[in-house]
């Protein structure tokens, strides 16, 4: 278990205690749709990175071995208790996404949902990513994104500083598509959804994996 100072320093009780509740209707809606895309296809010797309370878990079918990473011990303790009751071997590692403690090449899938909004350096998580992930290993993801609409990310932009601040870090203006491409990885597969009844939450469902 990696328990550096980047990690100590994602502590958040109260969000943690909220989470599911104030997400419910977001995946009884949307993320219960994407989720089984993601996770559910998610195959081998698997790492989820940001696991937050366990959300995936119950999509886990085809996976050998799963291993689970959160910078947050409030969450980390939900998401092993999520675990247990749903009779799931996981291994757990308290670490964020920037110092993963494992060796290259290592797994065969990697997993990542909502979690790349929340990281302090995204390049950093993607290159530690990359690293980890066996060459050619498909890297499974969700992810909320800022808007092609002008005027949505303009308004995402200017409502970021104060969501960051509600939800532990979270950023909703990040151009992730562009910084997984950046990071050395060649999208397979993406998928954009735009929920009607959350305009400032376009999420993008995909696929990559590691350039030759």
């Amino acid at each position: 278990m990696c328990t550096n100072k980047l990690s100590n320093r994602s502590s958040h009780r109260w969000f943690a205690a909220m989470y599911d509740c104030v997400s419910s209707w977001g995946e009884r809606r949307v993320l219960r749709h994407l989720r089984p895309m993601v996770a559910g296809e998610a195959t081998g010797y698997m790492l989820e990175i940001g696991v937050g309370t366990g959300a995936n878990f119950p999509y886990y079918k085809l996976t050998e071995r799963i291993v689970a990473t959160e910078p947050d011990p409030f969450m980390l303790r939900r998401a092993q208790r999520r675990a247990a009751h749903l009779g799931l071997p996981v291994e757990f590692h308290q670490c964020p996404a920037e110092e993963l403690p494992f060796s290259d090449a290592s797994f065969d899938t990697v997993v990542l949902t909502l979690a790349l909004c929340t990281v302090r350096d995204p390049p950093r998580a993607l290159r530690e990513i990359r690293r980890v992930l066996k060459p050619g290993g498909p890297f499974r993801f969700i992810e909320h994104v800022r808007s092609d609409s002008r005027l949505t990310g303009l308004v995402q932009d200017l409502l970021t500083p104060v969501w960051r601040w509600f939800g532990a870090g979270c950023h909703l203006n990040r151009k992730t598509i562009a910084s997984i491409e950046a990071a050395g990885f060649e999208l397979v597969e993406v998928h954009h959804r735009h929920p009607p009844l959350l305009p400032l939450l376009p999420f993008v469902v995909g696929v990559a994996r590691t350039r030759p």
